[in-house]
């Protein structure tokens, strides 16, 4: 029998009813908010409504009226929407969205998260059916708990255990590939240059960088430099690098963005790429080929990560139980060589 909710505790949280009836929180809230095309067994339904009233539950009003009709458009939350990596994420939400007959309207996570009367205005004035989240490393915990108690969700590339479904890109593929090819070319000290500290992204492009080094047959000596996802992170690093009595052979970016820094600090104290130094950053963008010495990186399926995510949320709008975790493997990470990474200099480690 259903227990009296808990007055004292704080209130009940839709990840609470979800974890309680054994369903996702996608599902919990579309059953709870009345959404008459969601397809559940009914004792799934009628446990998820035992739950939420055991537990004092209730659901919000808004999103009870956004399911209650379709409005055949989809959000897509993004941070730093001028990025280069984050446009090609775009483009295959949009592109698989508009493919199944809805809008994509897009909206700045940090602006969400800093005030919230604009994540309600964002949430009830295109009265939307879901919601993409692309919100990056940071604080955006509260913002994805919020919108999934409103809305159907889906998470992309995300550093957080939530409770709704994600799509992710394989990051210690990339990070193993980035790796593998400065081993192949004869190198044996290369440092990794990661983004910022707790980041699952970065962690696991690190993991496949040590896993190249372990699988190469030689001592790995494992040289890791915390940094972030921004060009002025890579200068930082760079310098730090520059402090050392010797520097490394090579290099392993965690993101090209933050490459393009590194190579201004090089360039700039009259460090040789690759002459001195290989580097090589792992996603590909329009510019690397364009810097001052061509960047040689490791692609990954951006535009696929962006159509998933967006094939994931219209399935779940269609009905259809989501996958909690969905891992993009296909296609697989891609070296494209450029002119900054060689065979390591004469003489050197």
């Amino acid at each position: 029998m259903p227990t009296a909710p808990d007055k004292r505790g704080p209130a009940p949280t839709l990840r609470d009813v979800a974890a309680r009836a054994d369903v996702s929180a996608t599902i919990a809230s579309r059953v709870l908010n009345d959404d008459p095309s969601v397809r559940v067994r009914d004792d799934t339904r009628a446990r998820i409504h035992e739950v939420a009233q055991a537990l004092g539950y209730v659901p919000n009003g808004l999103a009870r009226s956004l399911r209650k009709s379709r409005s055949d458009a989809i959000g897509l939350v993004m941070h730093n929407l001028a990025s280069p990596l984050n446009t090609t994420v775009l483009e295959g939400v949009r592109g698989r969205c508009a493919d199944a007959g809805y809008v994509t309207l897009v909206a700045d996570s940090d602006q969400l998260t800093v005030d919230s009367s604009r994540l309600r205005t964002f949430l009830a004035r295109g009265r939307l059916d879901g919601v993409i989240l692309h919100v990056g490393y940071g604080h955006h915990d509260r913002l994805i708990e919020e919108v999934s108690r409103h809305l159907p969700a889906v998470l992309v590339n995300a550093d957080l255990t939530a409770p709704v479904p994600a799509v992710r890109l394989d990051d210690t593929a990339a990070g193993r590939l980035a790796t593998s090819h400065l081993i192949s070319l004869g190198h044996t000290d290369i440092c990794f240059i990661g983004g910022p500290e707790g980041s699952v992204t970065s962690l696991g492009r690190q993991s496949g960088y040590e896993a190249a080094l372990e699988e190469s047959g030689r001592q790995p000596r494992i040289d890791a430099i915390r940094a972030g996802w921004g060009p002025e992170d890579g200068e930082a690093a760079a310098l730090e690098l520059l402090r050392r009595p010797a520097l490394p052979t090579a290099i392993v970016v965690a993101n090209v963005v933050t490459a393009s820094g590194v190579l201004t600090v090089l360039r700039s104290a009259g460090v040789r790429v690759p002459d001195d130094i290989s580097v090589v950053a792992i996603h590909d963008a329009w510019f690397a080929k364009h810097l001052a010495i061509p960047l040689t990186t490791v692609q990954l399926p951006l535009f696929e990560l962006g159509e998933t995510a967006a094939g994931l949320l219209l399935g779940t709008l269609a009905g259809k139980e989501p996958s909690d975790r969905v891992l993009i493997t296909d296609p697989p990470p891609h070296l494209i060589p450029r002119e900054s990474t060689a065979a390591p200099r004469a003489g050197a480690r």
